[in-house]
């Protein structure tokens, strides 16, 4: 499904950030920590004092130029396929959180590596995920060794999705452990390489400063030619400037110097321009992922990604809410819709509460809901002669109905939206059925699912090189 029919930037404005993000990266320039990076850097140009690093615009649109405007990623079923760019839109639904709403009690609890099984599972067996957040991001899993957490959340979440599953770039051997992982997954290193099955999210650290860690992580998948997410998380007001185009500039600018960076490491690597933009609620310094700035960013971005004709990735289906109430919904909703109708190529956060500190399953398959209303909506207005039923209006005249019509039924599943778990029944029979809230028939359909759905297996052999790996890592880590 296709976006780009939002915009808030006009061209001129686009072209005032492009050339502020340059200024910035000429004159004030950005903290290169990781060594490497910084002499690759230095032997292409830029001009470093100490770790500051200045690019001049002549670098950044060779670097721009290289980067390929389209991409395809694939996964362990190869059929499953998402072409990032030309305003292609697709849903990146969250799974490993440190925080999960049980299914069982509703209480908030650290999330186990079963939890990050189920809701891999969950999110294959939904229709409008395709591209999966995996446990292999997860930091910290409860009951997991910190040093295996990337290994076993990348095994739970690949075992039960054959859709496409992210990797974590958090230094050198984290990075090389998943794309060691994915290898197996292809059936080789080249495989992988040519229908890419992993790509991992590189976070700049706002203001203008790149860490060691996701440096290192950014320059392993480059070299293995291998999709990568540079994202900008500032957080508008505090490590941005509080108007929206000083925050836009800055963003602009922090990505693009990730982009340079790939591109010298690797010509031609996979990049999106990713925003995790969003204003500082400043009465209590907790970041409004689920604030209107944020659908505003995520549309202006989406922009400025097109003009440089990089595919794009943002946020949406935020809330800052701590239940699945009105407010959720409204949050959600409004984040979702707003970067998906500007055409941003992967909306990162589906399934997450709490200023996407918490994730639930329940939140997963409602967002999945709204995720079906927001593509629907990108449909438009398919105006054929078979769709305009001038002869059908004729014939049905005054006074008259549809309902028995033969193009009612052959265009009623395209053409309206059937939700699967929202209400839309009387009074009488909601009450009839229970009066449940929509939590809770999400719960029940989430139960369901769990039950009966099954992904695609692993080969035995597959799952057997990655049961020897996982040891190799846990003998390394642990000895």
């Amino acid at each position: 499904m296709k976006g780009g029919q939002l915009k808030i930037l006009n061209e001129d404005q686009i072209h005032q950030i492009h050339q502020q993000a340059l200024k910035i990266l000429a004159e004030i320039g950005m903290r290169v920590r990781e060594p490497q990076a910084l002499e690759i850097l230095k032997k292409a140009g830029a001009r470093a004092d100490g770790n500051i690093v200045k690019l001049p615009a002549k670098l950044v649109k060779e670097a721009v130029d290289q980067a390929p405007a389209k991409f395809t990623l694939y996964g362990r079923d190869t059929d499953v396929q998402a072409v990032m760019g030309e305003l292609n839109v697709y849903y990146e639904p969250m799974i490993g959180r440190l925080n999960i709403l049980d299914l069982q009690t509703g209480q908030r609890r650290r999330t186990s590596i079963d939890d990050v099984a189920n809701l891999v599972k969950l999110a294959d067996a939904l229709d409008n995920y395709l591209v999966l957040h995996s446990g292999a991001i997860m930091p910290r899993i409860e009951g997991v060794p910190d040093g295996l957490a990337h290994i076993r959340g990348y095994i739970a979440s690949v075992k039960n999705s054959s859709k496409i599953i992210k990797g974590s770039c958090r230094g050198k051997k984290v990075a090389r452990d998943c794309l060691r992982m994915a290898s197996i997954v292809a059936g080789g290193e080249e495989k992988a390489s040519q229908k890419p099955n992993l790509f991992t999210s590189v976070n700049v650290i706002s203001p203008l400063e790149f860490s060691v860690e996701q440096t290192e992580g950014l320059i392993e998948y480059a070299k293995r030619g291998m999709p990568v997410d540079i994202a900008s998380e500032p957080q508008v007001g505090a490590t941005s400037p509080v108007t929206f185009a000083g925050t836009l500039a800055q963003q602009t600018a922090e990505i693009l110097c990730g982009i340079v960076i790939s591109q010298l490491v690797n010509p031609g690597t996979p990049v999106l321009m990713g925003t995790v933009g969003a204003a500082m609620d400043m009465r209590n310094g907790m970041i409004a992922l689920g604030g209107v700035e944020a659908a505003i960013l995520n549309v202006a971005h989406a922009q400025m990604a097109q003009f440089y004709d990089i595919p794009s990735r943002g946020t949406g289906c935020n809330t800052e809410s701590k239940c699945l109430d009105i407010q959720a919904g409204f949050e959600k909703a409004i984040t979702l819709l707003a970067p998906a109708l500007a055409g941003a190529n992967m909306i990162f956060y589906p399934g997450t509460m709490e200023h996407a500190l918490t994730i639930s399953l329940e939140s997963l398959l409602i967002d999945n809901e709204i995720c079906g209303m927001a593509y629907h909506m990108l449909r438009g207005v398919d105006t054929s002669e078979t769709h305009m039923a001038y002869d059908l209006i004729a014939e049905v005249g005054q006074g008259n109905h549809y309902l028995n019509k033969k193009h009612t039924m052959e265009n009623l599943t395209t053409e309206h939206y059937i939700p699967k778990i929202a209400d839309r029944q009387s009074w009488d029979v909601w009450v009839e059925q229970g009066e449940k809230q929509l939590w809770e028939v999400a719960r029940d359909e989430v139960e369901k699912i769990l039950d009966r759905h099954q992904p695609l297996p692993l080969s035995p052999e597959c799952e057997k090189e990655l049961a020897e790996y996982e040891k190799y890592v846990e003998k390394r880590e642990l000895g």
